[in-house]
């Protein structure tokens, strides 16, 4: 028995169910709030290869309640799955980590999650989880929905041909004045590692083979109140039916980022040269960060800062505004 996972296989009953997680391959979209706790879980508990995805990098105000991350990587600019890769690398070598410096989009979400056993959410807006769900069902791959709210947490599993689906509960994101955000409600740490911990488990008992908790699960962890919901399949639905409406596009624009003053831009084409584009950049304002991934820039224009990444995306941070982000995108990085 392997002395770093004795007492977890005696809770999973067992050597196979220990050698099924370091065979098993899982991709994680988004290493932020719930993801850094899933991530470590995943990490410690010797899954075999983690895909860590992600869009964005460590900001100060992200350490409140992502674990993965501390003062010195919000220091040194890097992207947080390549933090998040460095930060589990040491807590077990014996994991394989994939980086993944993206945002999960129509036109790669079938590379960045094909040829995996599981997908977990680590996301913090609805229309990404609508492209999760489209991806997983079209590629025949189980994935555990999780979100955090304030102290409220919500969570079930989708099994792909055991409906209902994530758009069987959902079928579009909710206008912005129906749900609490975490700009409006804010986002508890301490809830933040139970959904974590939560779903973590249902992605351990799936790649075992266990049996997934079905239903939606809500858990109030400030009243300590939770309850089931049972979620019945749409008759309608059409993810289940086969039509896959958010991996065709449906709903793809400029986002305004939870939680933060900023605007995260989708990418028209990569940048070709990020080194000359910093020296271009750093001779009209203040080039801030520059690495291979990514450069931060400050423009003239006073409160407005400019992350621009590789693959041609951008986070334009002093405004929640998409058409003054992509003036200022336009103007110093190009249309």
């Amino acid at each position: 028995m392997h002395p770093r996972y004795r007492q977890q296989i005696r809770a999973l009953g067992g050597e196979e169910a220990q050698a099924k997680l370091r065979a098993a391959k899982v991709a994680l979209v988004g290493v932020g709030a719930t993801g850094s706790a899933i991530a470590q879980v995943l990490a410690r508990a010797g899954v075999g290869t983690l895909r860590l995805i992600d869009r964005d990098l460590p900001e100060l105000s992200n350490l409140q309640r992502q674990v993965l991350y501390d003062e010195r990587d919000v220091e040194a600019g890097l992207p947080k799955a390549v933090a998040a890769a460095s930060r589990l690398a040491q807590i077990n070598a014996e994991v394989a980590l994939e980086v993944e410096v993206a945002d999960l989009a129509p036109d790669n979400a079938a590379r960045l999650l094909g040829g995996v056993d599981l997908v977990l959410d680590g996301t913090d807006n609805f229309l990404t989880r609508l492209l999760v769900n489209d991806v997983c069902l079209s590629l025949g791959i189980p994935w555990v929905y999780v979100g955090v709210v304030g102290a409220e947490v919500h969570s079930f599993p989708v099994v792909p041909g055991s409906p209902p689906c994530f758009r069987c509960y959902l079928d579009a994101p909710p206008p912005p004045e129906a749900v609490a955000t975490c700009d409006t409600a804010g986002v508890l740490g301490s809830a933040v590692l139970v959904a974590g911990g939560l779903a973590a488990t249902e992605g351990l008992k799936l790649l075992v083979g266990a049996e997934p908790a079905r239903g939606l699960f809500v858990l109030d962890t400030w009243y300590r109140e939770a309850h089931r919901a049972e979620l019945p399949p749409d008759p309608d639905c059409p993810a289940c039916a086969g039509r896959y409406d958010y991996l065709g596009g449906q709903g793809q624009a400029d986002t305004q980022l939870c939680g933060r003053d900023a605007v995260l831009l989708r990418a028209a084409a990569p940048i070709g040269d990020l080194g000359a584009l910093g020296q271009r950049l750093a001779g009209v304002g203040e080039l801030k960060t520059a690495n291979a991934y990514l450069l931060r820039f400050d423009p003239p224009e006073p409160g407005y800062s400019l992350t621009v990444f590789a693959d041609g995306r951008a986070i334009v941070h002093g405004t929640q505004e998409p058409s003054l982000a992509r003036s200022l995108y336009a103007r110093y990085v190009g249309a």
